[in-house]
C-alpha cells in the first residue's frame, strides 16, 4: 500500500467514525429536536404585511417563545364552493413572505406555516369544518394548487414546519385525496409536514401515518359540571382524562404531538367554551383570571410530557390587550405573565402586576 493510499484510508476511517459519532450511517438516532414553543400571528392582509406583522414577529421573540405560527388564508365563498382564492389584499406575496420569515429567524424564531380555508360568505353559521363541494374532485384540485404555492413559499423560506390543513372535518375521510396532497408537498417542501385537526376530530383519520407531525387543536370544555370560577387545580383534574385518551391514541400513530392553537378568550365562561369568541362579550377580571387559569393548568398538564413536540398558543396580535378586551390575545393581560414566565421570556420585567 503506498503512502497515498494509506492516507485515504486513514481519512475514510475519520469520516466514518466522526459519522458514527453523530449517529449518522447508523443504528442510532439524533437527539429529538427541542419542542416548539411559541405563538401564533394571523396574517390578515397583504398590502403591506412586512411593516405590519415585523413588528408582532419580534414581539414574539421578546416573550421568550422559540417558535411562531404564521397562517395565511384562502377564501371560498361557501361550504358548497370549490373555488379557494388566495387575495391579494390580505395574503402576502412570495417576496413578503420570505422577509417575514427573514425577520423570524434572524429572531431566533423556528417558523411553522399554517395556510387555512375560510369561508368568506358563511350561511347559517357555518364554517370550514362542514365544507361540502359540489365536486370533491374539483375541490380538492383547488386545494392542491392552494397548498402546493405555500408549499414553495415555505421552502424558498426554509420555514421549519407546513401544516397543510386547518380543521377540515368533512374532507378528512377522503383519505387518498389527502395521500397525494402530502406526497405532493413532500416533492416541493423538504421540512416537517403536519396537519391541524379540530379538538372533537382526529381519531379518524386515516393519513397520520404519512405525516411528521400530528397537529391538535385544544378547545375542549374543561368546566363540567360548571363553575363560576373554576381553578387551576379544577381545570388540570379536567385536562387529565382528555390528556389519557389522547396519549393512549398517540402510541398508536408514533407521531409527536404538536398542539396548533391553545387558546382560551379572557372572558368568564372561556372554560366552557374555548372556540365560541362570542360567548360572553365582556372583559372583567374575572374573565382574565380565567384565561390565565387555562394557561397555567394546560402547561402544567401538557408540558412535560415527552409525546408532545410543541405548543403554540393562539394568538398574539397588534390589539392593545389590556383590561378592556376580552379576546384570546393574551397581551398585557395576566395571561401573558404565565407566559413570560413558561417561555422564560427575555424581558421578565415587562410582566403584568
Amino acid at each position: 500500500m503506498t503512502r497515498e493510499d494509506t492516507t485515504v484510508v486513514h481519512g475514510l476511517a475519520l469520516v466514518l467514525a466522526c459519522l458514527a459519532a453523530s449517529g449518522a450511517g447508523g443504528d442510532e438516532q439524533p437527539a429529538a429536536e427541542a419542542p416548539y414553543r411559541g405563538l401564533a400571528v394571523q396574517i390578515h392582509q397583504g398590502r403591506n404585511p412586512v411593516e405590519e406583522y415585523g413588528p408582532l414577529i419580534r414581539e414574539v421573540a421578546d416573550l421568550g417563545a422559540d417558535t411562531i405560527l404564521l397562517s395565511a388564508d384562502g377564501l371560498q365563498e361557501n361550504i358548497d364552493s370549490i373555488v379557494i382564492d388566495i387575495e391579494p389584499e390580505r395574503v402576502p406575496g412570495p417576496d413578503q413572505w420570505l422577509e417575514l420569515f427573514r425577520i423570524a429567524h434572524d429572531s431566533g424564531l423556528r417558523v411553522v406555516l399554517m395556510p387555512k380555508v375560510l369561508l368568506r360568505d358563511p350561511r347559517d353559521g357555518s364554517w370550514r369544518g362542514q365544507i361540502a363541494p359540489t365536486s370533491w374532485e374539483a375541490w380538492f384540485e383547488q386545494y392542491r394548487r392552494f397548498v402546493l404555492h405555500f408549499a414553495e413559499v415555505a421552502r424558498r423560506g426554509s420555514v421549519d414546519v407546513l401544516l397543510i390543513g386547518s380543521e377540515l372535518v368533512t374532507t378528512e375521510r377522503h383519505t387518498e385525496q389527502w395521500r397525494r396532497i402530502i406526497r405532493e408537498v413532500r416533492a416541493v417542501y423538504p421540512g416537517k409536514v403536519g396537519y391541524s385537526a379540530n379538538w372533537d376530530h382526529y381519531k379518524n383519520i386515516q393519513f397520520w401515518g404519512d405525516l411528521d407531525l400530528i397537529g391538535l387543536t385544544t378547545y375542549n370544555n374543561l368546566n363540567k359540571p360548571a363553575k363560576a370560577h373554576p381553578t387551576v387545580d379544577d381545570l388540570v383534574e379536567a385536562w387529565k382524562p382528555i390528556r389519557g385518551g389522547i396519549l393512549h391514541w398517540q402510541k398508536e400513530i408514533d407521531r409527536p404531538l404538536l398542539f396548533t392553537e391553545v387558546g382560551w378568550c379572557s372572558q368568564e365562561g372561556c372554560s366552557t367554551k374555548p372556540w365560541n369568541y362570542y360567548h360572553n362579550e365582556k372583559a372583567t377580571p374575572a374573565g382574565h383570571e380565567e384565561q390565565a387559569n387555562n394557561y397555567r393548568a394546560f402547561i402544567q398538564a401538557w408540558s412535560d410530557r415527552p409525546q408532545v413536540g410543541g405548543i403554540i398558543f393562539w394568538e398574539w396580535t397588534s390589539a392593545p390587550g389590556g383590561d378592556d378586551d376580552y379576546h384570546y390575545t393574551p397581551r398585557n393581560k395576566p395571561a401573558e405573565r404565565v407566559l413570560r414566565e413558561f417561555f422564560g421570556g427575555r424581558h421578565a420585567a415587562k410582566t403584568q402586576e
